[in-house]
């Protein structure tokens, strides 16, 4: 194995942030400069005396109502508070951005599917939720977790509020016409909110199971559920229309500060993950959906608000925005495209192979008439929740003669469903799921609620798991699965399952965390008013585009680094910590100087709580050490310099994100061994790697102790890690491309296993229909050109290499890969004599040329030797006699170009 220097790996590779995006520069710019004046102000509170007191209750005690409080810039702890958060938010951002780009180990290919763990994994949770969790709804633990997420939200954030009654003009308001004193006599009492229709409790839990079943459908690449998935999408976009039209006829709230702080609720966490990552907002697609729904939702309420309570009024409204939907998707008018032309293209980007006006176009049509229809079931959900009433007001035998009649009539449609829509292919299910992907999610909500005690009660695990829905979804990009969910993340090589558990614990308690930073940050950045707002918002767009300039001009002139960003952060810091201090610290001095003062009144303060000098001195300017005024920012600085230095040390030492493999890899693509084992399943992988150092198949054969190639494991910082591309990530590489095969009969077997890893699978088969030997052509996937030409001899394939560069240089017609191979009839046939030998070895050298005269003309040219002769396969007498073992060593050392 060729070793290598520090030099040549640092050559190879650059350091970190060279050719980050401008976006990602920008935000190591912002979170930098928050950072180190969060640590400076650290470190001047503690140097000044004044760190110990947040134990005693002061304002940076954890239990501070500055948490939660609206920003106040003459404060300094609400001021401390927002940046101490920012930082907690910019570490997780820059933990994301090491998973992608310099995790320890490459990142793997995910676990093959297999039915039976999938519906294993799914049935454990439910059993296990049920089991240990199956609680009355605001019983125990969980009151307490939703009083303190209602503390958190502040009553903002309840988009999926399932209660619908209204306290107006001194009686009970409901969606539909029944009112207070007009309930018919047999009905049940009136539901309250922890047992009604869809209650908070429920909806929840049904995110959960849901977020459940999406996350092991990407983590083991369960392709066979797809359509399950996309029904699940369906109940996401439904319950977004459900729970803001609820919301918006209980609460009438249409102000400014309630849209924006939803708004902040859905998107703040996408828009810094687009830039940290320098990706496209529709990677994250579920955001951009709820998005546009929840505003579709608000319009609606909006307009004419007023009469929202007239029955007719807003029923007219939704047939009006039903009219629309069905103009803007179904029925091809130009206007989607009219509307969506000023800020989606068709350029390829990240998350939208085929352009963003497409994939949004794509990604909306699937759920056009979901949210509609969940805003159709908020406003006759009294209804549902009367219909109920009344069939349990009534005897058991008639109560369930009714709740089952109308069970079987949904099942009835259901089984409809699964045996027409839900059996049909891929492409063939998206055209339908838009006008039956209901029924499913229909028939949930019935029986979810068929009697008081599913209504009453919920799985707390599942509860729990469907308030961090969001941010478990945008995470698994990156710190659960990889390369934007493509891969899988990996801590403990050659153990999956250990490894699984340990990255799946960190991305829980990071996603948690992420919620509760969103909500905390909302509630200080975006309070309930409006001007506030607005400064906020605004101050954010001119900080984060002042940081954006500064990262372009740098990149321009070629200036990137993390010496740069520390540079940077220090300078932009500095100012913002002078600042503060400037406009804070006297103010807090005298605060803290007058709470010690009242607390020396207290008569049972003890002389323990008073021995330290700084309990003293904490309130007097006037005695604060020179030390405490100057040692902060070079504390900053010094905090600083150790994340940076950690950074590029983990840069260096680690691997990279899946991308095109370096020059130093072509020494290590041989390095490997043919081996006897299954590589289908993770738990063959893993002992692969534990015992042979086996780090990646070049297959998956299921053929019991069949021979298959494995790369052995090579260092994480060269960067080389070689593994298997399937058909859907082939298609994404080769899209639009034209590969040229020429050779012999061991290039077209090549040629033809090309073919079949691109989904053709009778590629190669036996055809008497074409002769043995001749060239071949087939188009793939519509655009991608994939050719043979059949050339046995050197000389031929000197000719035909030769012709395929003039084209290049006379039509500009180039081919983006050239494949090519030989040596065996060269060997049958022109290696008898020295003269032979002579013009072999004088045309392997024309053919090296001429090689490298493609690669010249930028085409990247590869060469194969047939690594292996078969000698019991050999049915001449010439045959045996020259093509042994010994020949494919010759010619190796004959064609040194190779």
């Amino acid at each position: 194995m060729p070793s290598y220097t520090q030099d040549d790996i640092l050559t190879l590779h650059p350091a970190p942030l060279t050719h980050a995006p401008t976006s990602t520069i920008a935000t190591a710019f912002l979170f930098g400069s928050i950072t180190f004046t969060t640590a400076t102000l650290a470190a001047r509170l503690w140097l000044a005396g004044l760190w110990s007191w947040r134990d005693g209750g002061g304002p940076f005690s954890p239990s501070s109502s500055c948490q939660t409080q609206p920003l106040d810039v003459t404060s300094l702890p609400s001021i401390y508070n927002l940046l101490h958060h920012l930082s907690v938010f910019g570490f997780i951002l820059l933990y994301s951005y090491m998973c992608e780009n310099h995790p320890p180990y490459p990142h793997e290919e995910k676990a093959i599917y297999d039915r039976d763990e999938f519906l294993f994994c799914m049935i454990m949770v439910v059993v296990v939720a049920g089991g240990v969790s199956w609680r009355r709804n605001g019983d125990g633990v969980a009151k307490d977790t939703a009083q303190e997420t209602n503390r958190l939200s502040k009553g903002t954030d309840n988009e999926l509020m399932a209660g619908h009654r209204k306290k107006r003009g001194g009686g009970l308001h409901v969606i539909g016409e029944y009112k207070a004193g007009a309930l018919p006599a047999a009905v049940a009492p009136l539901p309250s909110a922890d047992n009604d229709v869809l209650n908070r409790h429920q909806t929840e839990e049904w995110k959960g199971w849901m977020q459940f079943t999406f996350l092991l459908y990407h983590y083991i690449h369960a392709t066979e559920v797809y359509n399950v998935i996309r029904v699940l999408i369906t109940c996401y976009v439904w319950l977004t229309g459900f729970g803001n039209f609820s919301f918006f006829y209980k609460k009438q709230d249409y102000s400014l500060p309630r849209v924006l702080q939803m708004l902040w609720r859905i998107n703040f966490l996408v828009v810094f993950l687009c830039l940290t990552h320098g990706n496209s907002y529709i990677l994250y697609y579920i955001c951009p959906l709820h998005t546009f729904f929840f505003l579709m939702v608000y319009a609606l309420m909006y307009i004419g608000k007023e009469k929202n309570y007239n029955k007719w009024w807003i029923r007219f409204k939704i047939g009006m925005l039903a009219l629309m939907i069905y103009a803007l998707w179904d029925y091809d008018l130009g206007i989607f495209v009219a509307i969506h032309r000023l800020f989606l293209g068709d350029q390829p980007t990240t998350g939208a192979p085929f352009g963003t006006m497409w994939e949004w176009y794509f990604r909306s049509y699937l759920d056009h008439w979901s949210a509609l229809l969940g805003m159709v079931f908020a406003l006759n959900s009294p209804i549902v929740s009367l219909f109920y009433r009344k069939l349990e007001a009534r005897s058991v035998g008639r109560q369930w003669i009714g709740k089952l009649s109308v069970l079987a009539g949904m099942t009835y449609a259901f089984v409809l469903w699964v045996h027409g829509p839900f059996m049909m292919e891929k492409e063939a299910y998206n055209q339908t799921n838009p006008y039956f992907g209901f029924i499913p999610l229909i028939l949930y909500v019935y029986v979810r609620n068929l009697t008081p005690t599913f209504r009453s009660h919920s799985m707390e695990l599942l509860e729990e798991a469907g308030k961090t829905t969001l941010e478990t979804y945008l995470m698994q990009h990156h710190i659960w699965l990889t390369s934007n969910s493509k891969t899988v993340l990996v801590f403990v090589p050659g153990f999956p399952r250990l490894n699984m558990l340990l990255v799946t614990f960190g991305y829980v308690k990071i996603c948690r965390k992420l919620h509760n930073l969103t909500l905390m940050l909302k509630n200080v950045l975006l309070p309930c008013d409006r001007n506030a707002c607005i400064r906020s918002l605004t101050s954010i767009f001119v900080v984060i585009s002042g940081f954006y300039l500064t990262a372009f001009t740098l990149n321009r002139i070629h200036s990137i680094s993390l010496g740069a960003v520390g540079i940077v952060s220090v300078i932009c810091g500095g100012l913002l910590y002078q600042t503060v201090m400037d406009s804070t610290w006297t103010e807090y001095h005298s605060a803290v100087k007058k709470a010690r003062e009242d607390e020396d009144e207290d008569e049972d303060k003890s002389f323990a709580d008073k021995s330290d000098v700084s309990y003293y001195t904490a309130g007097d300017l006037s005695k604060e050490s020179i030390v405490a005024k100057l040692c902060p920012p070079i504390i900053g600085v010094m905090f600083l310099f150790v994340l940076g230095s950690i950074w590029n040390e983990i840069a260096i030492a680690g691997a990279t994100s899946v991308g095109p493999l370096s020059p130093l890899c072509a020494d290590f693509v041989n390095d490997g061994l043919w081996f006897p084992v299954d590589a289908c399943t993770e738990s063959n992988r893993g002992m692969a790697y534990r015992n042979h150092h086996v780090a990646s198949f070049g297959t998956c054969s299921p053929r019991g102790a069949s021979l298959i190639w494995a790369w052995k494991e090579q260092p994480a910082h060269t960067h080389c890690r070689f593994g298997l591309r399937g058909e859907a990530k082939l298609k994404r590489l080769l899209n639009r491309r034209r590969l040229l095969f020429i050779g012999d009969s061991m290039t077209r077997n090549i040629y033809h296993a090309s073919l079949r890893a691109m989904g053709m699978r009778k590629a190669g088969a036996y055809d008497a229909t074409i002769p043995k030997h001749t060239d071949l052509a087939e188009i793939m996937w519509h655009d991608t050109s994939v050719n043979f030409k059949w050339a046995p001899l050197a000389v031929d394939q000197l000719n035909c290499l030769r012709g395929v560069n003039n084209i290049i240089l006379n039509d500009g017609q180039a081919p983006d890969l050239i494949v090519m191979g030989g040596g065996a009839w060269d060997r049958l046939h022109v290696y008898a004599t020295d003269e032979d030998r002579q013009s072999h070895a004088t045309t392997l050298k024309d053919l090296a040329h001429e090689m490298l005269r493609s690669q010249k003309l930028g085409v990247p040219v590869v060469w194969t030797i047939p690594t292996t002769i078969n000698s019991q396969a050999l049915n001449t007498e010439g045959r045996c006699f020259h093509l042994t073992h010994f020949m494919h060593c010759t010619y190796v050392l004959t064609s040194t170009f190779v």
